[in-house]
């Protein structure tokens, strides 16, 4: 038995600029904690692209990887596989869909 969770908010932004966000990941270090070590090939989010991620505290330096394989700008939806540290994986699917004064941000 597991644990399904899929948080959602609406974020007082239009969809192309959450999505521009989302398929930026040498941007990420703007809006999220992590810095970014590397993304491979470069550029924008594409199918079969590796972002490394890493976070420390406490002298620790921790590392997430996020491996993509969908990724459609047409419906704003991309899929991934993310590995954390100490074995831990999951599949993730984010969607962004447009609402209004802004956008539904869903990641499950």
């Amino acid at each position: 038995m597991g644990l399904y969770v899929c948080p959602a908010d609406t974020v007082a932004a239009p969809a192309e600029t959450v999505w521009r966000l989302l398929t930026d990941p040498a941007a990420y270090h703007t809006w999220m904690d992590p810095k970014v070590e590397s993304v491979e090939p470069p550029g924008p989010a594409q199918p079969g692209q590796v972002v490394l991620l890493s976070s420390g505290a406490l002298g620790m330096r921790l590392w997430v990887r996020f491996d993509l394989d969908r990724v459609d700008p047409t419906t704003h939806d991309f899929e991934l596989r993310v590995q954390f540290p100490f074995g831990i994986r999951m599949r993730e699917h984010i969607s962004v869909r447009p609402v209004e004064g802004g956008s539904r941000v869903q990641f499950g």
